[in-house]
């Protein structure tokens, strides 16, 4: 075996070995709370046609939708949350829009909805910037109320995202634990015949969804920009601007809210839908943003090992979800081109052969190296199939393999996310949403098939 192939064989171990042991915990901590909370991994999906919940008494729940030329989806969302989250207060931050969002999210809204407007030059400087116009609203609010800010949840909802009926009363209850201060829903992509579509709810409703699951043992769940919810005392906390410039703003709350002590937890007892990109171009530029926060995001270790109010589980586990792109997928992208380049050059047999290493190393013959290569993904296909009740088991195992192909996106705008950073690049572009038919004409009461609009 040349010099090059040992390096690079000893390369892909590790990544693996990295891999597993941040990955395998979290996935059987985060299997074992779904099947404890549903008795089993597809019994969340019940929750789509549930019944709306009253807000249990004394709690105030304020949803913000920040929006940037959103009349394509608003209606429905502002309906959903009307009609299927009994008792929230809806403000629509309208971000300097073009179109008629602030018109049409009013109209929806019946005279129930606040909508702030943010105008040029003000408006359009990122999405934590709209937040944290709306939260300004929230505050008001509550200090005109004299209502109790550690009894007052302040809710995050993109403009085409429509959580499960009662979602919003179900998460209340997580709140009633002190220290909790955050929650962060799963996500499921709508649209799924499409095969991006549901490559992206493989990721979302799949490995991370588990994933997530399994962070509330160290109390450490990354919030996300969709079914976000904060305690209004906790976001005091933080700052008056909580919500920082970062282009994942959502991430960054999440630190923020670990670093001053508090716990971010998540549920199965509801989640959120929202769409996904087909466009390869929207997609790309969508996961560069991504990776170029998360990767920036790692300014702030100094902060989670100095803290005093963190624990040292959800020190560790937060110091390896952030080394994620510099330990796995920035060499693997790496590691798989070249494995790749031997096989097709017929001189890959000397990667899988490895009858003159290490005695533990001697079992990895060819099923071995698929083993290690594909085992990952088949079981995230598995864990996905036995989540979802639309998708036989031999097309999750296809899906499974064509990760392979998939996860180029994620190569791809991990390296363009490098150079941006390289190159002092902040700027961001919005996903633009796809119109979408109403649920309900408007005045019409909501349906049965309304409350199953999530999916």
């Amino acid at each position: 075996m040349t010099s090059p192939d040992s390096i690079v064989r000893t390369a892909a171990l590790v990544v693996a070995a990295i891999t597993l042991v941040y990955t395998g915990p979290l996935v059987a901590i985060g299997l074992l709370f779904a099947r404890r909370a549903d008795g089993s991994l597809r019994g969340q999906l019940r929750l789509r046609n549930g019944p709306p919940i009253a807000l249990p008494a004394g709690w105030s729940v304020f949803v913000l939708v920040p929006c940037l030329n959103e009349e394509r989806v608003i209606a429905n969302t502002v309906r959903c949350l009307l009609d299927l989250q009994p008792g929230v207060r809806v403000i629509v931050i309208d971000d300097g829009s073009d179109d008629a969002t602030a018109d049409v999210a009013r109209a929806a809204g019946a005279g129930q909805v606040t909508v702030v407007h943010r105008a040029l030059p003000d408006a359009r400087r990122g999405k934590g910037a709209a937040l944290n116009a709306g939260l300004r609203s929230v505050r008001r609010h509550v200090e005109d109320e004299g209502l109790d800010p550690g009894r007052v949840l302040v809710c995050v909802l993109d403009a085409d995202g429509r959580m499960t009926p009662g979602a919003v009363a179900r998460v209340t209850e997580l709140f009633s634990v002190p220290e909790v201060g955050g929650a962060q829903l799963a996500v499921r992509i709508r649209g799924r015949g499409h095969v991006a579509l549901r490559f992206q709810d493989l990721e979302f409703w799949g490995l991370s969804a588990i994933s997530q699951f399994g962070r509330t043992a160290t109390g450490s769940v990354s919030m996300g920009g969709n079914g976000q919810f904060t305690r209004l005392s906790a976001l005091d906390e933080v700052g008056e601007l909580p919500w920082s410039d970062s282009l994942t703003e959502d991430l960054e709350l999440g630190l923020s809210l670990a670093v001053h002590g508090w716990t971010v937890t998540s549920t199965t007892g509801a989640y959120v839908s929202q769409q996904g990109l087909t466009d390869p171009r929207r997609l790309l530029r969508q996961r560069t943003r991504w990776y170029q926060g998360h990767m920036s995001a790692i300014r702030r270790l100094p902060e989670l090992w100095t803290g005093s109010g963190i624990g040292f589980g959800a020190r560790v586990e937060l110091t390896a979800y952030l080394l994620i792109p510099y330990l796995i997928t920035l060499p693997w992208s790496v590691v798989q081109q070249y494995l790749l380049l031997r096989i097709a050059q017929g001189q890959g047999s000397g990667l899988f052969s490895l009858t003159g290493g290490p005695l533990w190393m001697r079992g990895l013959s060819g099923p071995g190296w698929y083993a290690l290569s594909f085992g990952g993904f088949l079981v995230w296909g598995l864990v996905y199939w036995r989540r979802t009740d639309d998708l036989p088991v031999w097309k999750a195992v296809v899906y499974s393999h064509a990760q392979l192909l998939w996860i180029y996106v994620g190569f791809i705008a991990c390296w363009r996310a490098v150079w941006r950073i390289l190159t002092l690049r902040t700027g961001w572009f919005k996903t633009e949403r796809a119109a979408e038919a109403p649920l309900v004409p408007p005045g019409t009461a909501a349906t049965r098939s309304f409350t199953t609009g999530t999916e």
